[in-house]
C-alpha cells in the first residue's frame, strides 16, 4: 500500500497509518521495526510475486524486453553513496542523456502490461548480457512467444541463441541501418518500423507507471538489501493492482485510481 500510494518515505507512511488506520492495526509496530520487518520479508514478497508472474506469462500473446535505470545517487554524491551501496555502478541513461550511479531493472513485459520476468543488475552491466539470461529462461518454456526489443538488442547472436529453441526475437533496426531493398520496399520497411514501435510502447507505459506512481527510479534506499527490498515491493504492488483490476474487469494498468 505504501508503494501504491507513491509514498516513498517509511516514516511518513507509518505516521499516516498511525493517524488514520489505527483501528485496523491496534498493535501497530514501531517505525524502526516496520523498516526491519520489510527487509526480513523481502524473500516472502518475491515468492508471492512469482505465481502471478508465471501465470500471466502463459496468457501473453507476445513479450517485450527492455530496461530502466534506478538511480541511487547523483554525481556529487557518488563517493559517499558507494560506501554503503557496494553493488551500485555508474551507467548511462540514453533517455535522460546523463550518467547515474545505481542499478538497472531489466524486465519482460506482456502485451497487456503484466511484468513476466525481471532482473536487477548494476548499471554498468550491458542490456544484451542480461537479455541473454532472460531469453535463456524464456526458451525453457513449453510455449514460446515472440519477444520484441529495441535497437539496443539488435544483432544475430541474441536472435540465434533464442532461435535455436524455436523462439523469435524481433528487434528494431537502427536508424542508420538502411532498409533491406531486396526483401521489402522502403514504404513497407517504414510501416514495419512504425508497427514495431507501437507494440513496444506498452513497456514504455509500464516503466512510466513504475517511475511516476511507484517511484521506481529513486528508491531512497541506503543499502543493497534495502534497494532490493524496495524494488521487489514496488513490483509486487504493481502486480497486485494489475490482478485486482483484472478480476474487477477494469483496465489492468489503471492503477492510480485503485490505490487512492
Amino acid at each position: 500500500m505504501q508503494e501504491g500510494r507513491s509514498n516513498d518515505s517509511e516514516l511518513s507512511f507509518h505516521r499516516m497509518v498511525e493517524k488514520d488506520y489505527q483501528h485496523l492495526f491496534p498493535g501497530l509496530i514501531s517505525r524502526s521495526r516496520y523498516h526491519r520487518r520489510r527487509k526480513d520479508l523481502m524473500g516472502i514478497q518475491r515468492e508471492i510475486l512469482r505465481p502471478s508472474v508465471d501465470r500471466l506469462r502463459t496468457e501473453a500473446a507476445w513479450l517485450i524486453v527492455d530496461s530502466t535505470p534506478i538511480t541511487i545517487a547523483e554525481s556529487p554524491r557518488w563517493k559517499s553513496a558507494r560506501m554503503s551501496m557496494w553493488a551500485a555502478e555508474a551507467g548511462y541513461s540514453p533517455s535522460k542523456r546523463q550518467f547515474f550511479l545505481g542499478f538497472r531493472l531489466h524486465a519482460l513485459v506482456s502485451n497487456t502490461g503484466a511484468i513476466c520476468d525481471f532482473v536487477l543488475s548494476p548499471a554498468n552491466v550491458g542490456e544484451r548480457r542480461v537479455a541473454e539470461h532472460l531469453l535463456d529462461v524464456e526458451s525453457d518454456r513449453e510455449k514460446l512467444r515472440p519477444v520484441l526489443a529495441d535497437n539496443g538488442y539488435c544483432g544475430d547472436r541474441l536472435a540465434n541463441l533464442f532461435g535455436r529453441k524455436g523462439g523469435q526475437l524481433w528487434h528494431a533496426l537502427r536508424r542508420s541501418q538502411p532498409p533491406d531493398s531486396e526483401r521489402e520496399t522502403l514504404k513497407e520497411e517504414i510501416a514495419l518500423r512504425a508497427w514495431h514501435r507501437g507494440k513496444r510502447a506498452r513497456i514504455e507505459s509500464v516503466f512510466g507507471s513504475l517511475s511516476d506512481q511507484f517511484q521506481m527510479e529513486e528508491t531512497r534506499a541506503r543499502s543493497v538489501w534495502g534497494a532490493m527490498t524496495r524494488v521487489v515491493a514496488k513490483l509486487l504492488a504493481y502486480m497486485i493492482g494489475y490482478r485486482i483490476n483484472q478480476a474487477l474487469g477494469r483496465q489492468q494498468t489503471a492503477l492510480k485510481s485503485l490505490y487512492r
